[in-house]
């Protein structure tokens, strides 16, 4: 009885500060003066300063609740980043075999902005995955069992994602899966080190590597190479660009089976 209280407390302490820095910080930011951020542009002092809220709640729950938080590592760790950009150039190379990724000249961007953007999607990822994966993840698998702890925390996950505007079904259905990638990632490595560096690596990717998010344009920070994606949603022709891609999601698939199959020695159910 107490695992599954504190397992709801958690789920409460995630959803309040996540959806609340969501929802109110921005506004808020945007209302400081101008001198606020000039330097960034003020979309990019929002982004921050939402990453650092989650990051506060992300150590302060683990104060609060101690989770047991550790980075990990091993092999799997080290495939992590690789295996998200490789994800990202399939991605790439079955739009562009289709016809839907158009390459664009790419701006200059001074490469102060460029360290910038790495910071930024860094810091993004990290209070993501400090709250879902580093704190709410190991007391939900206490209390429920790992695989119903890896999956209400990627439910959970797509809820902030919800919460910070994504509303196509193919989209949430692609960061559901994301989730229980990352879940596993951190649940096969015993820690945080994994989904951090898979996380990262897919949204640097999409981002900064290839300029395919936002789509049509480039983020904040630019991009190495700079692909429109035009045509049928399914291939990433949408303004979720490859995120609303059914592509992605029998990607994403393939990345989570090898993870989610039993090892020798366990059972399905453990």
């Amino acid at each position: 009885m107490r695992a599954q209280a504190r397992a709801l407390a958690a789920i409460l302490w995630v959803v309040i500060t996540s959806v609340t820095a969501l929802l109110l910080l921005p506004d808020a930011i945007a209302g400081l003066p101008e001198a606020w951020g000039a330097d960034l542009g003020m979309s990019a002092s929002i982004r921050f300063g939402v990453s650092a809220a989650m990051i506060l709640a992300g150590v302060l729950g683990v104060v609060l609740f101690r989770p047991g938080l550790r980075l990990g590592g091993g092999r799997i760790a080290l495939l992590a980043l690789p295996v998200a950009l490789v994800l990202i150039l399939v991605l790439l190379a079955i739009a562009v075999a289709a016809g839907v990724a158009i390459r664009n000249p790419v701006a200059a961007v001074p490469a102060s902005l460029v360290g910038i953007g790495f910071a930024a999607i860094l810091a993004q990822v990290i209070g993501e995955e400090l709250l879902l994966r580093g704190l709410l993840q190991p007391i939900l698998v206490e209390a429920w069992g790992k695989g119903p702890g890896v999956l209400a925390s990627a439910g959970l996950f797509t809820l902030i994602h919800v919460a910070g505007g994504w509303d196509d079904p193919v989209s949430l259905l692609n960061i559901t899966l994301a989730g229980i990638w990352f879940g596993l990632l951190a649940l096969r490595t015993g820690g945080l080190l994994a989904p951090i560096l898979a996380h990262f690596g897919y949204n640097w990717g999409e981002e900064a590597l290839i300029g395919a998010y936002p789509n049509p344009g480039v983020g904040d920070f630019g991009a190495v190479f700079d692909f429109d994606l035009a045509g049928p949603a399914i291939l990433g022709g949408s303004v979720d660009g490859f995120n609303a891609s059914l592509v992605l999601s029998v990607l994403l698939a393939l990345a989570v089976l090898p993870l989610a199959w039993p090892r020798r020695g366990e059972g399905a159910g453990e």
